[in-house]
């Protein structure tokens, strides 16, 4: 009989322990699927998530030719078979090369339908090749401005970062990650995660290590799905949050200079790179909230017919214009934005500025 007991008492502790470690292994496993403790969450203010756009002309406002700054109304010229595009990158005196001579610029007003013209001289910009850049001194002011060449076309990557002086001129931003899960329920999620602190070496030496992978760039190809992007800064060009990004195919892509550059170095390469900083920096749950209290994590009723557009649209008076915030695909965009890292609990607060 004490036997029978101890037998029965022994499959009794057997089963708790299993129920035990089937609690733990349902919590773990919920933890993984659900993701409800891995990302800490970034709160980015808007003016509304729920915006009702009822006429495409509402989209912008062209801007009046005497609203333009000079480096606006001539804002593209033709130099060596080619054309250069401002993107209000100023140049610093000092990074004035070789004078190339002058060029007529010319400028459309959209709303007389005149055409003015502008001289300006041009420059080298020192340790950027002409081919990718000029400087240019319009007539009557005393700045310099880059001016672009977006059919530039290197031949391999090492090209590409020589003739941009690409180490010098580049600042890289926060590493863009979509986080891809289901949820206890079946459920689908998207969530767009922000690595705001890796440092530019480690993206130099991960992504731009290899300098002899060929530029393979064909606008009619597609190179697979982007898995982790990099926000890019080029001030003496005017670029800023522009894109670096890798994809699942294995390729490097970016639209430095305006036009798609798209290098091969490697499945393996992209997964280390993506593998690295999932496990050695912290990344934020982008969430956008607008002053209704609408979170970007949560559903809409659909009578509030959310804007999709690209940018957030506020009406002014007769005109309509673009907000400051823009919604980020892959994180190549950003977000104009600045943090003030008030953490309480797993949330971070992040205030936009106008």
């Amino acid at each position: 009989m004490k036997k029978k007991v101890g037998i029965i008492i022994l499959v009794l502790v057997i089963l708790i322990i299993i129920a035990v470690l089937s609690v733990i292994f349902l919590n773990n496993e919920k933890s993984q699927d659900g993701k409800e403790s891995r990302w800490k969450t970034k709160e980015i203010y808007v003016n509304s998530l729920t915006e009702k756009i009822t006429d495409a002309t509402d989209i912008a406002v062209i801007p009046r030719w005497e609203e333009l700054t000079i480096y606006q109304q001539f804002s593209n010229v033709r130099y060596n078979e080619s054309n250069y595009d401002c993107w209000q990158g100023k140049v610093p005196e000092e990074m004035l090369g070789e004078n190339l001579g002058i060029a007529t610029l010319s400028g459309y007003d959209e709303y007389s339908k005149n055409t003015y013209t502008k001289n300006g001289t041009i420059y080298t910009i020192k340790n950027i090749s002409k081919e990718c850049a000029i400087a240019i001194q319009l007539d009557g002011t005393n700045e310099y401005y880059s001016y672009v060449n977006s059919y530039y076309r290197p031949e391999t990557l090492g090209e590409f970062i020589e003739d941009l002086n690409l180490k010098e001129i580049i600042s890289f931003g926060s590493i863009w990650y979509d986080d891809v899960y289901t949820d206890e329920e079946g459920n689908t999620h998207y969530d767009n995660i922000e690595f705001p602190e890796v440092d530019d070496e480690t993206i130099w030496k991960m992504l731009f290590s290899n300098t002899s992978v060929e530029n393979v760039h064909n606008d009619s190809s597609w190179y697979g799905d982007t898995v982790m992007s990099v926000s890019v800064d080029i001030p003496i060009l005017g670029y800023k949050n522009i894109s670096c990004s890798v994809t699942e195919n294995g390729y490097l892509e970016t639209n430095i200079l305006d036009t798609g550059k798209t290098f091969y170095i490697g499945k393996d390469k992209v997964q280390e790179f993506v593998n690295y900083i999932l496990d050695n920096y912290e990344g934020y749950k982008i969430v956008y909230v607008d002053a209704e209290g609408n979170r970007s994590d949560e559903e809409f009723d659909e009578d509030d017919n959310v804007s999709t557009a690209d940018d957030v649209i506020v009406q002014t008076g007769n005109n309509v214009v673009e907000d400051v915030i823009v919604y980020m695909e892959n994180g190549v965009e950003g977000e104009k934005a600045v943090t003030r890292e008030n953490e309480i609990g797993n949330n971070v607060t992040t205030h936009s500025v106008e």
